[in-house]
């Protein structure tokens, strides 16, 4: 690869190409901005190395001159632990990553290997979204989706973090995965942790990892998953579920790209791009004070919405075609296609549940249906048996009509939260959704605490501290 240094240390500039080209890479340097827009002429290179303070102007312009030159020039930006902020600028900007200074070689070889290894198998680094109406494992020909498999194909080929953010069952975590198969870390680990899914008193050891004895029941070192997806993606599902005490933390391992182990000494490296989710609103979770503001500045670089299905009803037959060619895979019952009014249920539908809830509800209709196609009634069946006639109380019910939730001092916290979710769905008739509003997290969350409980997705049981029977769930 051909790389352009821009930098107007001297001593440093030499020392970054020397660097460059022991690792194997054509190299020049530059020390101003004017001699960077000169240097970015014909033939631009393939990667551009470039310094945040420069004499007549920054980094941002030479970002600006060489997406310009050549759109699919990957930007470097170096920069010093206090200038975080501006390599974020420089990220919206355009540029590929950041590298913190003093550098360290193994960073920077590591990154250029990524970025050869790339464009010797993607020539052309600049996709465009799929004509034929999906991208990965994305489908959809309507206006919204094409906008979203556009601006996916744009931000796979940088490093920028994104924030995915949409209903539950929109398909954010896809929308990930397909962000990470077409970015240059394509060969490199997807790694995906739900934060709204992890015990609290377990997050940190599940993002850092922990040493052995460093906590009651760590019989051994484990990696967490920072370490897992080293190379590669690592995708925060439900982001805003973490603890407000571990997003410091957090905030910590993007400022400096390195991390510890909980109960451990040593600073270990991290090279991971950062892909995160939220069904929750954002600014409100600010506001609340539940997610930090300068967490969500560093993970916002590049914001996806993920489009609910009632704003993509056109995509309906094309999605449920696709879920149903995967379920003929493994169960090859002959079942190939729907009858038309199996469609028009389908389109009838408000889909709450969206795209989770079109597959699940077409493997359902598969079930039920004889060969050779899905038929209107199995279709009709199924959506009715999804969502019973449930009228549970507004959320803004008086409180006093609900039972309390009897606490001891000393008793596991996740023992409380058990209690407190329990009593609340039961309170409202075992409606998941209004549960998860009226305990300010997301209706994910909820699903994953029973199943983290044991808790039987469609029966909550009987709780001895709780009055009442058994609460069906919607």
């Amino acid at each position: 690869m051909k790389v352009l240094v821009v930098e107007d240390e001297p001593r440093v500039r030499a020392s970054l190409v020397e660097l460059i080209r022991e690792l194997g890479h054509e190299a020049s340097a530059v020390g101003t901005v004017a001699d960077a827009r000169d240097a970015l002429g014909a033939p631009a290179p393939d990667v551009c190395i470039t310094d945040l303070g420069l004499p007549d102007g920054d980094g941002l312009d030479v970002v600006r001159a060489a997406k310009a030159a050549r759109p699919d020039c990957a930007v470097l930006v170096l920069t010093g632990k206090g200038s975080i902020v501006a390599a974020v600028d420089a990220m919206k900007a355009g540029a590929h990553d950041f590298l913190l200074k003093p550098l360290k070689p193994t960073l920077l070889a590591s990154a250029l290997a990524r970025l050869s290894e790339h464009q010797a198998s993607h020539p052309a680094t600049h996709a465009e979204p799929a004509a034929a109406g999906r991208i990965g494992e994305m489908v959809g020909r309507s206006p919204v989706m094409q906008e979203v498999f556009r601006l996916i194909a744009r931000v796979a080929g940088s490093e920028a973090p994104v924030m995915i953010t949409g209903e539950s069952g929109t398909g954010k975590e896809v929308a990930a995965r397909t962000v990470h198969a077409l970015s240059r870390r394509e060969r490199g680990p997807f790694v995906a942790v739900n934060c709204g899914a992890i015990s609290p008193n377990l997050v940190e050891s599940e993002l850092f990892g922990h040493e052995k004895g460093s906590f009651t029941g760590a019989e051994r070192r484990r990696a967490g998953t920072f370490e897992m997806a080293h190379g590669g993606t690592l995708f925060l599902d439900e982001v805003t579920e973490m603890p407000p005490d571990l997003q410091v933390k957090f905030l910590r391992v993007l400022d400096t790209r390195t991390f510890r182990r909980v109960g451990g000494n040593e600073e270990m490296d991290v090279d991971v791009r950062l892909v995160a989710s939220s069904n929750r609103d954002l600014a409100e979770a600010m506001k609340n004070g539940s997610f930090r503001p300068d967490l969500f500045y560093r993970l916002n670089v590049f914001p996806l919405r993920m489009p609910s299905l009632r704003e993509r009803k056109a995509d309906i037959p094309a999605l449920a075609s696709h879920f149903l060619s995967q379920v003929e895979e493994k169960e090859r019952r002959g079942l190939t296609s729907f009858e038309e009014g199996a469609l028009k249920v389908f389109d009838r539908h408000d889909w709450p549940g969206n795209v989770r809830e079109l597959k699940n509800a077409v493997h359902r209709a598969y079930v039920l249906s004889d060969p050779p196609a899905i038929q209107a009634g199995a279709a009709e069946a199924v959506l009715d048996a999804s969502h019973p006639a449930v009228s549970p109380p507004a959320v803004n019910a008086k409180e006093e009509s609900w039972p309390e939730v009897p606490v001891r001092v000393g008793e596991k916290l996740e023992a409380v939260e058990r209690k407190l979710l329990i009593a609340t769905l039961q309170a409202v008739n075992g409606d998941r959704r209004t549960a998860a509003e009226i305990l300010g997290i997301s209706l994910k969350t909820v699903y994953n605490r029973l199943k983290q409980y044991g808790l039987d997705d469609q029966t909550l049981p009987d709780h001895p501290a709780l009055p009442g029977g058994r609460a069906r769930g919607s």
